[in-house]
């Protein structure tokens, strides 16, 4: 059964839904020992519950900021075991809470403007991948940075489905457990153990998490991660030359969409600009930006002068313009010492960069079923410097190797290595549901899902432990955790059209 509100309303619904929620700062926060990890989740959890409770939900919150609004099954799927819906409350670090949302109603593909950032050229010409939302009526940020699509778009995705039950009493679905998450962002996953617990108690044994980014993307495989922290200790010698301040501002994106969308991380930019130096410039201290890691700043020394060493980091920066990179270069009074714990990270980089263990490295170069290596944040730690790598690989033996590469790179210096999450798919094999009734739903829908694996983590780890299948949906934006961030009101209607014929085919398939 379909429906009869239309689009535009489903689009006018959801575009206040996801308005309501980017008001509220809810990213996470990594360094934080309580759960959530931050305030702004528990007040999102609070507001959610709201929202449901007016829709005739029954809402459940905890100490953790998890929130549950369970609606009882009806018609043919009154009697059908609970199926679970789930987004994660938190956003990524440096996404930022605001007020309104930009709408370009028909948009050509030409550049969007952003009120915030005039450096930015989000056009289909720069990304070919735009040419989806041509026509779309486009929804974006100001551009200086997210506005939280990760996840509050699947949020907002589970919201308006809500209501368009609530305003058909006659479409028929099983029980449904809509459920928001804390800290999923930083992987925290004593957030939702308990929760598990209870799902699992409840009856729960198939759900989805509404995270994706494609539109009508459907994944049921996800990648191994580890994560290495590299130290480099402090060796001071006395400095030379004239002291200049170089910002980089990288090109900003998910690992998940690097390749596409032309990352740059600082780290990167700082390490090929010192080896275009070749010896000329000494780097006193880089350090990433807290809350994005593809800016930072470098202190150096240099026996040249400004325009110089400008004409240096614009060839480095140049190529990368158009996607948002930019730079700035100020004079540095040096204290006379140079500490070359953070030249000597850099330097450890561009021999990573450079080395050839026979497999692709760095995320910008790494797209379907390719994993990555990626330096991506440089930090100051007690007396020395922290270099910090995401390790990333759908296959647990190439993980091995991506681990043993890191170890063998950085030789006898201290390490720490840890693993963080591992590939759901071999869990989810048995559970065919999870992709006939995702296809099945979009196909009757005149859509085109696409099964493919999803190139980050999920945190369902603990579900899995409890023998609840969790697959993955999309939720149809370009650009995630980036300032470029944008979907369509179009899309927003077409991805809630999907739950809502989801959850009604779940009402009457074999499970």
């Amino acid at each position: 059964m379909k429906s009869d509100v239309t689009d535009q309303e489903i689009a006018e619904k959801a575009l206040s839904c996801l308005e309501r929620i980017v008001r509220i700062d809810s990213a996470s926060d990594e360094t934080s020992d309580t759960i959530p990890s931050t305030p702004g989740q528990a007040h999102l959890a609070a507001d959610v519950g709201t929202f449901f409770k007016a829709l005739g939900a029954v809402v459940e919150t905890d100490s953790f900021a998890n929130v549950l609004a369970s609606l009882p099954g009806r018609g043919a799927g009154s009697d059908k075991a609970p199926l679970a819906l789930m987004v994660h409350l938190d956003t990524a670090r440096g996404t930022a809470a605001i007020d309104g949302l930009s709408v370009v109603q028909n948009w050509s593909g030409d550049a969007l403007a952003f009120s915030a950032n005039d450096r930015l050229r989000v056009s289909t010409a720069v990304y070919p991948a735009l040419n989806h939302y041509v026509g779309h009526d486009v929804v974006h940020g100001r551009g200086d940075a997210p506005f939280g699509l990760d996840d509050k778009l699947g949020l907002t995705h589970l919201m308006t489905l809500a209501w368009l039950l609530q305003r058909d009493e006659s479409i028929e679905h099983p029980p449904l457990i809509f459920v928001g998450r804390p800290d999923e962002e930083i992987g925290r996953m004593a957030a939702v153990e308990g929760l598990a617990v209870q799902l699992a108690e409840r009856g729960v044994r198939l759900g989805y998490t509404i995270d994706g980014i494609e539109p009508f993307e459907i994944n049921v495989e996800n990648f191994n991660a580890a994560h290495a922290q590299l130290y480099f200790d402090a060796r001071q010698t006395a400095a030379t030359g004239t002291g200049y301040r170089i910002e980089f501002q990288g090109v900003n994106t998910h690992g998940a969409t690097a390749k596409a969308e032309g990352h740059r991380g600082a780290v990167r930019l700082a390490a090929e600009f010192l080896a275009l130096a070749d010896g000329a410039v000494v780097a006193a201290d880089f350090v990433s930006d807290e809350t994005r890691d593809c800016d930072g700043v470098l202190l150096c020394t240099a026996a040249c002068e400004q325009a110089t060493l400008e004409a240096l980091v614009d060839q480095v920066i140049a190529p990368h313009v158009d996607r948002g990179a930019g730079y700035s270069v100020s004079p540095w009074a040096h204290p006379g010492v140079i500490d070359h714990a953070a030249g000597d990270a850099l330097a450890f980089v561009t021999r990573f960069m450079t080395s050839s263990p026979g497999f692709v490295l760095l995320a910008e170069d790494s797209d379907g079923r390719d994993g990555y290596s990626q330096p991506y944040r440089i930090v100051p730690d007690g007396d020395r410097v922290r270099l910090d790598i995401r390790i990333r690989d759908f296959e647990p033996a190439m993980l091995a190797r991506r681990r043993g590469h890191v170890r063998a790179m950085a030789g006898v210096r201290d390490r720490h290595l840890v693993d963080q999450y591992v590939n759901m798919g071999p869990q989810l094999a048995d559970a065919k549901e999870l992709v006939e009734w995702a296809s099945a739903a979009a196909q009757t829908l005149g859509m085109s899902p696409q099964l493919s694996p999803i190139r980050g983590g999920t945190g369902v780890d603990p579900f899995l432990e409890r023998g609840i299948a969790i697959g993955n949906l999309g939720t149809g934006y370009f650009a995630p955790e980036s300032e470029k961030e944008l979907t369509s009101l179009q899309s927003m209607a077409a991805h809630a059209r999907w739950l809502l014929a989801l959850v009604q085919y779940a009402a009457t398939a074999e499970a």
